[in-house]
């Protein structure tokens, strides 16, 4: 007879029940690209739109604009081109919070969800159009998820310290420290598989270096959204994945290293998979 799964580690084993049913619908649309990899992130951005509306309270009205224009950012970056689509985006941050200032209205709902929800989605869909666009995103994929997978079975198992008790209370220093250690785990095979075994050693101590600092990104945008929900008295962004809560609970530790990824690729000057992988 086997024994009893102890009581921490139940929701645990729901959450990975729940990832593997999603885990097809995300990997197709990264493999193929193109129209099937934007439905996913318009799919996405429409949903994190609801969510984000829900946690901060706002009208329904601010949710529906804030998801259609995601949507239409991500259309014109299909026809257009991502890098096109990330300009478009910070014009409609500009116009939204101009529009809210002369309404008397918050920042946060429209013009603040576009940077939280539209840029880190058009971000995605800017690294699927590299050369290696394909393993860019696995690389990201790979990385954030060894983050989650490490910190959450190292957080368990170990305990100690909390992280940030206040926000959230169930973090701990073993997590962000497994955490980090998975990053590097993931990013360096990741490496590996994409440049094979004649890479530079700069180039690879580099990347280790690199995928633990994600890994702090990671852990600080989801004390972020943590951060949001508390001042909002908000427990989950919503109930859509069972044993995940909402979709932006999910995916915050990736909108985090997305957005930072971005800047490295902008500081660099040089193609997507090149400002990552070769320093």
């Amino acid at each position: 007879m086997s024994k009893p799964i102890k009581p921490k580690f139940e929701g645990l084993l729901q959450r990975v029940r729940s990832a593997l049913i999603l885990l097809p619908f995300v990997i197709a649309p990264v493999f193929f690209g193109g129209w099937s990899f934007t439905a996913l992130l318009a799919l996405a951005g429409f949903l994190m739109a609801r969510e984000w509306g829900a946690i901060l309270g706002a009208p329904k009205a601010s949710a529906q604009v804030l998801g259609g224009l995601s949507v239409m950012i991500l259309t014109f970056g299909l026809w257009m081109g991502a890098q096109e689509a990330l300009a478009l985006c910070f014009v409609c941050v500009g116009l939204a919070a101009s529009v809210a200032l002369w309404r008397g209205e918050r920042l946060s709902p429209v013009a603040g969800g576009l940077l939280y929800i539209a840029l880190p989605l058009v971000t995605a869909q800017y690294f699927r159009e590299d050369a290696l666009g394909m393993l860019v995103v696995g690389y990201v994929l790979v990385s954030v998820w060894a983050v989650d997978i490490f910190a959450m079975f190292t957080g368990k198992l170990v305990g100690g310290p909390k992280l940030a008790p206040v926000i959230s209370p169930n973090k701990t220093w073993s997590g962000l420290l497994g955490g980090m250690f998975g990053a590097g785990l993931g990013g360096g095979l990741t490496f590996l598989v994409v440049v094979g075994f004649g890479f530079g050693q700069a180039d690879f101590v580099a990347l280790l270096i690199m995928a633990p600092l994600l890994a702090i990104c990671a852990q600080g945008a989801d004390l972020f959204e943590s951060a949001i929900k508390r001042k909002f008295n908000v427990k989950d962004s919503g109930d859509i994945i069972p044993g995940h809560g909402g979709l932006l609970d999910r995916v915050d530790g990736l909108i985090g290293v997305l957005i930072v990824l971005l800047g490295v690729v902008w500081l660099r000057g040089d193609s997507v998979s090149q400002s990552l992988w070769i320093w």
